[in-house]
């Protein structure tokens, strides 16, 4: 297999991770705590596509909405029920009590769906995603030397659409100029008259569609299981982080950036190591901050 069809593969990763890490970096940022069930958001948004898609069935684009709307709603009642409470408590107990709910909220989806994966494209479970089948028309050689999927070309197409509505905005609505706002100076936008727990609430939302999405692009991609956003973590973490903690467009670089590295990985590394995604994601992270402890473009993207 080629360079360029593995680049091909990094970009795709690099795609859905960087829609998850978007949101990831947003509450870092505004609610200044790491939330490490964020993985399990993109899991439930990836069964509430399934559900959608299969079990209804309604049309990709409308269960894809209905996932997004289904992460989002979780995402702000999780936040209610978990992290307002003890918001005042500083970091640590924000990260541990993440960590818990991630325990809680996996053994609560295998509970729900059992330790089987579910493929949105396949004829062999009864949650049958009954559209991704037409969209699937078969490999496109582009010229001549390596080939792109249907579903690939959604999830690129996808993420680029996320990122042109993300720069919209946070650079021309209220709310993301808020946004922008108490990621730099929380305390001074409340004196300058932002209601920054609307803001907090919007970006739980805004976060929990991302991972919605993210989870379903990543669902068409490969199979849903508890463990599909677990799996993803560690990757979305160091995106964010490698990016710049707090900074959306620091972190979709950071995403690529793994995602590349990630598809590299698997095709010059022997087969022994595959399944190591994880260790060369933290690899990765740790040796660029110790080049740049900022990140990719942390500080110079927050003061734009």
């Amino acid at each position: 297999m080629g360079l360029a069809q593995n680049l091909i593969f990094g970009l795709v990763t690099g795609s859905y991770i960087a829609i998850a890490a978007i949101g990831f970096t947003l509450i870092y940022g505004i609610v200044n705590m790491i939330n490490f069930a964020y993985g399990e958001y993109l899991t439930i948004g990836a069964f509430i596509g399934l559900l959608a898609g299969g079990a209804l069935p309604l049309p990709l684009p409308v269960a894809v909405l209905v996932a997004m709307v289904g992460g989002g709603v979780a995402s702000i009642l999780l936040a209610k029920l978990f992290f307002t409470p003890i918001n005042h408590t500083g970091p640590i107990p924000m990260l541990l009590t993440s960590i818990g709910l991630g325990l809680v909220l996996r053994n609560a989806i295998r509970l729900f769906a059992g330790r089987s994966a579910r493929y949105y494209d396949t004829e062999t479970t009864t949650w049958q995603f009954q559209n991704v089948p037409d969209l699937a028309v078969g490999p496109v050689d582009l010229l001549g030397g390596f080939f792109v999927t249907s579903q690939q070309l959604v999830v690129v197409g996808c993420a680029l659409g996320v990122f042109v509505v993300l720069h919209t905005v946070l650079t021309r609505t209220d709310v993301g100029i808020a946004m922008r706002a108490m990621s730099d100076d929380e305390a001074l936008a409340r004196v300058r008259g932002i209601d920054t727990q609307f803001i907090r609430n919007s970006v739980w939302v805004l976060a929990g569609m991302l991972a919605g999405l993210s989870g379903v692009l990543l669902g068409i991609q490969t199979n849903v299981s508890v463990s599909t956003g677990f799996s993803q973590i560690l990757q979305i973490l160091s995106a964010a982080i490698l990016g710049g903690a707090g900074s959306p467009y620091g972190a979709i670089a950071g995403a690529y950036v793994i995602g590349v590295a990630l598809a590299l990985s698997t095709a010059f590394l022997p087969s022994s190591m595959t399944g190591i995604s994880s260790a060369i994601a933290f690899a990765i992270l740790v040796v660029v901050l110790l080049v740049k402890p900022s990140g990719i473009a942390g500080a110079e993207v927050r003061e734009a």
